[in-house]
């Protein structure tokens, strides 16, 4: 039997793949995650560049001010936040943070560094921010995690995979907006939702050519491995096209049978008996053999068995509903525990 153990991509796709990297991003990965939360209206550039394009400044630290700004908009929150007024203790906080910072202390995310004073001009921490975030994700400090160190209930989540501790000293803008798309796919506590389904199910994702997507395997059997592409309950779009260009099984290609628009998909489920359709299908014949012995990575369980990893490498091309043309690239491991 085969399992997977452990999916490095989380299917949120506009122009852009969201990658989940197992340490740090890299500077391409937070680009791309900048761009993708911009393109949902989560986050916006610090300023704009020559060529009109905003400019994310994701090498610097945020503030704290900055911070639970970019925390109000991923919650999809500005606009609620910008009408309302707040009252805070706080006499530090410059004119174009007060809306953000009042938001979320009266929604109690954020405390103060005193009573008096919210540290706005501060570097924010990387428990400062993992703590903001959960907060707003429902989750208690002293309950659920502490402050000192929510990277372990993040770790939990899948917001975050081990990439900070105790011993982290700089958090960047790119690690702001790593960990925001990360928590898209992040579970708001006592509910069976995502924070992404809660910002479809209240319209704060609205844009017509949004393309929301996921995928799942359908078989697995030996030196066989199909996958089925669609668009995640609520997507406000879906591909009219979309191929895999490449697929590779530890660097390994093999045969592959592809359906690549939802009609055509549509069609091709319901013949095999599946209610469920999409809009991209691939089937790939492959050496699996030879796959694992190509492995480089290997997983080992708690009962201290170790398995080399078949990693699954996607490059496709989807077509939106404007004409857009999107690629990007993933990869997803497996491993036999036969």
């Amino acid at each position: 039997m085969k399992k997977k153990i452990v999916s490095l991509f989380l299917a949120l796709s506009l122009a852009f793949s969201l990658s989940v990297p197992a340490l740090a991003a890299t500077p391409e990965e937070a680009q791309d995650d900048a761009e993708l939360l911009y393109n949902l209206g989560l986050f916006l550039g610090s300023s704009t560049n020559p060529d009109g394009t905003p400019n994310f400044a994701l090498d610097r630290a945020p503030t704290r001010a900055e911070a639970v700004t970019i925390l109000v908009r991923l919650l999809g929150a500005e606009d609620e936040a910008l009408a309302g007024t707040w009252n805070t203790p706080f006499t530090d906080v410059p004119t174009w943070a007060q809306p953000y910072v009042g938001y979320a202390y009266n929604k109690g995310y954020t405390n103060g560094v005193s009573s008096t004073t919210f540290g706005a001009s501060n570097a924010v921490s990387t428990a400062q921010f993992l703590t903001f975030l959960l907060r707003s994700l429902g989750y208690q400090d002293g309950v659920d995690f502490t402050w000192e160190s929510p990277w372990a209930l993040t770790d939990q989540l899948g917001v975050t995979n081990g990439e900070y501790n105790a011993s982290t000293t700089t958090f960047l803008r790119a690690d702001a907006v790593t960990v925001s798309a990360s928590a898209l796919y992040a579970p708001v506590k006592n509910s069976d939702k995502t924070l992404l389904q809660t910002l479809l199910d209240s319209g704060a994702i609205t844009g017509s050519t949004v393309v929301i997507w996921d995928y799942t395997p359908i078989l697995f059997d030996e030196d066989v491995a199909s996958f089925l592409f669609y668009p995640v309950a609520g997507s406000p779009a879906s591909f009219t096209s979309f191929r895999i260009d490449q697929l590779t099984v530890n660097g390994l290609t093999g045969e592959t049978l592809q359906v690549t628009t939802p009609e055509e998909v549509n069609a091709y489920m319901a013949a095999m008996g599946y209610d469920q359709g999409g809009f991209g299908y691939i089937e790939l014949t492959y050496d699996e053999a030879a796959a694992l012995a190509a492995a480089t990575e290997y997983y080992t369980d708690e009962a201290g068995n170790t398995y080399p990893l078949l990693a699954f490498t996607f490059t496709y091309t989807g077509t939106q509903a404007d004409g857009t043309v999107v690629t990007g690239s993933f990869t997803d491991y497996y491993y036999i525990d036969e």
